[in-house]
């Protein structure tokens, strides 16, 4: 159970423990499923960065109080409960004090045993049940859903869907092999703006270090790279090395948006090099990607336009997600079966047409065509806009690790139609918590858009009053990067209230026409 780092004093019912970052008291966590029954947790963490204004919660059975009081650099957690409780069970319940989380989409019943290693720790912020031998199972009720243990064949009376087995950085899920390197919660490109990453380090391997060298910059790293070295890295746009790092290293690398041994172009051709960098080892070597549990997705296009109907379709034919519905909204106007049928076949898949009353505001017809929606998240699709293959993907990865209950990506790109001109604008800085995210973007969970009361019923600027009634609530906004997204502005009239001069000043590069790239679904 002991953590690098880590000092627990522990006394009775009570533990006091002290720790440099949260990754520690994840491990601590995981590694310390049935090490006691205890009343009281202190919790010192020295260095502490949530996004601003936010606090989380315990979200644990019978507790009696919680304090989360900053401290300089860092943060004091206490908590009380009424009865003991298992002392991972504790510390998972500081974790959701102290970093933004989310459902792994695996059900509350996840459930962990003990002699687990540290190579857990992702999971820490989501355990709400342990089980230890000899715990009594109730013959009328499975006793959890998905099962995590260190060594296969064990419990073997514990009913349950799923078993995990995991040993280092090796997963076996049902009995399938996953290579599991990257915590998102760690490895992640927050901070990583869509301009100024550019220096190149070196990179070697000696004595089972990883060594990083740049022109400030000097890290050895032995184990995983922590979240102090994150930090660090956030200027590096790329390793260089002479040798092989491992699937770990590399992983964790590129999960950060760092690529390795890439030449990169451009500026364009840079951002498409590390946005596909991360995007492949978050989608490959997360717990999700072992655990399957990617979400489900509706996609929500409400439109008054049949001329941008047919554009529309191309946009989501091209879309790759293994699991997403999509809901057409026809406000103010009707579609003859013909015409339907002709829209599916567009869109390479089968489409929810949903008609509402041109007298209906445009929010409130949002709301309509939303409450059709299936899946556990709701996207919204402009009809007029661009949409790369990879955009659903790149908001369900920032949801993940940022623990945001909205995520949408940055205004990066726009096609102004009047001057027949692309312009990379990235004025709003991308991977940030933050109150704006481009509208046609939006991505929120059902039950967060039923708790803020769904969209507003107003004719104009529903995205803004979305995010402004998440903000009144206390959740988060997250501004993934924006590659893979154009934001259109046409001769017509528009719903947003800003000229397109607005979008001439300010950019870093302009592109005559509509710039033709893969990455936008603009050219093959």
């Amino acid at each position: 159970m002991g953590i690098p780092g880590v000092r627990i004093r522990a006394r009775a019912n009570q533990w006091r423990v002290e720790a440099a970052a949260i990754e520690q008291i994840q491990q601590l966590c995981v590694t310390s499923v049935g090490a006691a029954q205890i009343t009281n947790l202190e919790i010192k963490v020295a260095n502490w960065s949530p996004p601003k204004g936010w606090v989380g919660a315990p979200a644990s059975p019978g507790l009696a109080a919680y304090l989360i009081a900053p401290q300089r650099d860092g943060v004091l957690v206490v908590l009380t409960w009424l009865d003991p409780i298992d002392s991972a069970l504790a510390l998972a319940a500081a974790v959701r004090c102290l970093r933004p989380t989310l459902s792994p989409g695996v059900g509350s019943m996840l459930t962990l045993t003990s002699g687990l290693p540290a190579a857990a720790a992702a999971l820490a912020a989501n355990v709400h049940d342990v089980v230890l031998p000899g715990d009594t199972v109730h013959a009328h009720l499975r006793r959890c859903d998905t099962l995590v243990l260190p060594v296969s064949g064990q419990m073997p009376e514990i009913e349950r869907a799923s078993t995990v087995v995991i040993s280092d950085d090796t997963w076996i899920v049902d009995g399938a092999a996953h290579l599991v390197a990257v915590d998102p919660s760690v490895h992640n490109p927050i901070g990583r703006r869509s301009l100024g990453a550019t220096e190149v380090i070196a990179a070697s391997v000696a004595g089972g270090a990883l060594k990083l060298r740049g022109s400030s910059l000097k890290l050895d790293i032995t184990g995983d790279i922590r979240g102090r070295d994150v930090e660090a890295l956030r200027s590096v746009g790329g390793v260089r090395a002479e040798v092989e790092l491992g699937p770990k290293w590399m992983n964790q690398l590129h999960a950060c948006g760092i690529v390795v041994n890439t030449e990169a172009g451009d500026l364009l051709e840079a951002q498409v090099a590390s946005v596909s960098a991360r995007r492949a080892a978050l989608r490959s070597a997360t717990p999700a990607a072992a655990l399957g549990c990617w979400p489900s997705i509706s996609a929500v296009l409400l439109t008054n336009r049949d001329t941008y109907l047919s554009h529309s379709m191309q946009q989501i034919a091209r879309l790759d997600y293994p699991n997403l519905q999509v809901i057409v909204g026809l406000h103010g106007f009707e579609l003859d079966s013909n015409r339907r049928a002709e829209l599916s076949t567009l869109a390479g898949r089968e489409l929810h047409f949903n008609s509402v009353a041109e007298s209906v505001s445009f929010g409130a017809a949002m709301q309509v065509a939303s409450q059709r929606a299936d899946g556990e998240l709701i996207t919204k699709i402009d009809d007029d806009d661009y949409y790369g293959a990879n955009h659903v993907w790149d908001l369900v990865l920032a949801r993940m690790y940022s623990g945001a209950q909205v995520v949408g990506k940055a205004l990066d790109w726009i096609y102004l139609a009047r001057e027949d001109t692309t312009v990379f604008r990235p004025t709003y800085a991308a991977e940030k918590y933050s109150f704006f995210v481009a509208g046609g973007t939006i991505l929120i969970s059902r039950a967060d858009l039923d708790d803020v009361g769904g969209w507003r019923p107003v004719g104009k600027s529903i995205d803004r009053g979305l995010l402004e009634n998440i903000k009144q609530s206390g959740g988060l906004i997250y501004r993934t990067h924006g590659l893979g997204y154009i934001y259109v502005r046409h001769l017509a009239a528009h719903t947003a209230l800003v000229a397109d001069e607005h979008f001439l000043t300010k950019t870093q590069q302009t592109w005559p026409g509509l710039l033709q790239h893969s990455a936008f679904g603009t050219s093959p």
